[in-house]
């Protein structure tokens, strides 16, 4: 059975700009080789690259349809052979780079508009991400080499483990020829560059699939409403690849401040975010397992004894969160982790089921930090757990 039979959505992606055969080439490559069958087609590219994209792939000139396209002679060529007979692909699949203003970009040559074409690239690989249903192919053949890299990047970031990446490798007598869209399967003579006939039907077409670093950050919510820049989804994919780290600060109000450095970025945590999350560097400072299993009361007992303590010293006096911990401690820790799962979701716009070091794993009853104890630094606060008889 072909793997992709099981995804509704299949969806090649590329970049072009004057070459818009890079996508057929593409196309037939996927079909032939791979038994990718796209659903969909959808291009990235520029003004002038929508109007060679219209005339040569769809055939329509000036807003009107005056030949057959490109992609309707590949459909006639190999449908039958391959089991298909419609790919989707209209004027709304072919998405232009804008300016600030909405005017679509018709060539990509300053810094300000290769910075727009990232911020447009990424945001839209991240959207078409989110659907599960979906497997995307994506061809950085054609387009400028900024837009490629852009795109191959966008798939690091929010790809999934169905997602693919290639470039297009064709023939050198091929390359560029203004009426060599795919290797036919009859004769089809078509003249090269230096005007000699050669024929479609005896070009090499071949997929080169490049292999790429699938980062799993899932796709943020301010992704999707297009609220975080290239560089700003840079800055956060770096953040958390570096080695994670937690500084616990001594605030204004000292542990009652519930500050927390994760690597350079500071969160303010909830209360019950904070006691978790320094209750587990403690029992990991300690030596003991953090643990609401019932069946090892000693460990439980420790744990709920811990977490009341930091927590009653940040909000005193919480006579339910008492009798909370002492009857519902399981579903007080798993509401803790919770709450540090959605600070941390805001702050490096993580998606909902990313998995990151910083947020505390829990298997059933036992909860564990992923993080070395060498890059825990609590020295700024042990004189306030001192007051409230803890010693690490």
């Amino acid at each position: 059975m072909n793997k992709f039979e099981n995804y509704k959505n299949r969806i090649l992606l590329s970049v072009t700009g004057m070459s818009p055969a890079v996508v057929t080439e593409t196309l037939y490559a996927l079909v032939t080789e791979k038994n990718f069958i796209p659903t969909e087609i959808k291009v990235i590219t520029t003004q002038q690259g929508k109007n060679k994209l219209l005339e040569s792939l769809l055939g329509i000139v000036g807003g009107r349809k005056e030949k057959e396209g490109a992609l309707s002679k590949f459909i006639k060529d190999y449908g039958k052979k391959y089991q298909f007979n419609h790919i989707h692909f209209d004027e709304n699949s072919i998405i232009v780079i804008e300016d600030q203003s909405g005017q679509k970009l018709g060539d990509i040559r300053s810094a300000d508009e290769n910075t727009l074409a990232s911020d447009q690239i990424v945001s839209l690989v991240g959207n078409l991400c989110q659907n599960e249903e979906t497997a995307l192919h994506v061809s950085i053949a054609g387009g400028r080499k900024t837009m490629g890299f852009f795109l191959g990047y966008a798939l690091s970031l929010y790809g999934r483990e169905q997602d693919s990446l290639s470039h297009v490798l064709v023939d050198e007598i091929f390359e560029n020829v203004p009426d060599f869209y795919y290797p036919t399967p009859t004769s089809y003579k078509i003249n090269d560059r230096n005007g000699r006939e050669i024929d479609a039907t005896n070009a090499k077409v071949m997929l080169a699939e490049i292999p790429w670093v699938r980062l799993g950050l899932g796709v943020p919510d301010d992704l999707k409403e297009n609220k975080i820049t290239y560089s700003e989804s840079v800055a956060k994919a770096q953040a958390l690849l570096k080695t994670p780290s937690l500084t616990f600060v001594d605030g204004k109000n000292g542990i009652g401040s519930r500050l927390v450095k994760f690597g350079d970025k500071e969160i303010t945590l909830t209360f019950r975010g904070y006691a978790l999350l320094l209750g587990l560097v403690i029992a990991k400072f300690q030596g003991w397992d953090f643990s609401a299993n019932i069946d090892d009361p000693k460990e439980m007992e420790r744990s709920k004894e811990i977490y009341f303590k930091i927590y009653n010293e940040i909000k005193p006096n919480e006579e339910k969160m008492q009798e909370r911990i002492a009857f519902f401690f399981k579903e007080v820790l798993s509401d803790s982790r919770t709450d540090i799962r959605k600070k941390l979701q805001d702050k490096f716009s993580l998606a909902k089921n990313t998995e990151t070091p910083y947020l505390p794993r829990s298997n059933k009853f036992i909860y564990e930090l992923f993080i070395d104890i060498e890059h825990i630094d609590i020295s700024l606060i042990k004189h306030r757990l001192l007051d409230i008889d803890i010693r690490v």
